[in-house]
């Protein structure tokens, strides 16, 4: 049977924390693995701490990290990591997008890839909110240019790769623990695609059907001036990775 961490980072949550988690807990429960869930709070100025002790209070399997600062979901990811107890991965934002797909990146797991990836970029995906607002149309680009980056930059070869959707599998190959990860803020999957494509590792690409989430469901503003801190974390991750 498989054993499977599932890593959720989450800020300012409140409004859905408790019933998402509820939620993935029935469906991993459905299929029959084991299991913990790691769940980081990532320096949330809301009530997701609170809600995180209710859920740790019912459920057994689920352990959380809390930082009292916003660290940035790499750093969380990161942390988390550190704190799983299973070799096999999930990662999964805490407004659980692409959650009909779990079963297939645990499939694909099963299956003996290396790393799972809900794929935007998939010539077999399909968006499903075509008429786009300037904040959406304007996420997708910016995809598209870190995309882009990769694929003329680093070399991964694997086309217009979507590193970015938030829900991936993997496993941890020998000597995970020694890679080095640099990112803070967005760009830890960068690194893990990277890592794994320069080895050699099995990589599979999910296609999806998909909506491009809208301002008021995210916690990216556009406008807002921590976009500085997360361009200087990419820079940082491509310069990292074109000359390590």
């Amino acid at each position: 049977m498989i054993s499977i961490s599932f890593i959720i980072p989450c800020y300012n949550g409140e409004k859905f924390i408790f019933f998402n988690i509820k939620k993935i807990v029935k469906k991993i429960t459905s299929l029959k693995i084991n299991y913990e869930i790691i769940i980081i709070n990532d320096g949330s100025s809301d009530k997701t701490l609170l809600k995180i002790n209710k859920l740790q209070n019912i459920y057994k399997k689920i352990k959380f990290i809390n930082f009292t600062k916003n660290r940035g979901k790499s750093f969380s990811i990161r942390k988390g990591l550190k704190l799983s107890k299973y070799n096999y991965i999930v990662l999964i934002d805490a407004d659980l997008p692409y959650f009909l797909y779990i079963d297939t990146i645990i499939l694909e797991l099963k299956k003996k890839k290396d790393l799972v990836l809900v794929d935007r970029n998939h010539k077999n995906s399909i968006l499903k909110n075509k008429n786009l607002s300037f904040y959406s149309y304007s996420r997708q680009q910016f995809g598209l240019l870190i995309s882009k980056i990769i694929f003329y930059i680093l070399r991964i070869n694997l086309g217009l790769i979507d590193t970015q959707a938030g829900l991936k599998g993997f496993k941890k190959i020998k000597n995970f623990n020694k890679i080095k990860f640099i990112s803070n803020k967005f760009f830890f999957d960068i690194e893990l695609i990277h890592s794994y494509r320069i080895l050699n590792r099995k990589i599979s690409l999910i296609p999806v059907n998909y909506k491009l989430a809208d301002n008021e469901n995210s916690t990216i503003n556009l406008f807002s001036l921590k976009n500085i801190l997360i361009f200087i974390d990419f820079i940082k991750v491509i310069i990292f990775l074109k000359f390590r």
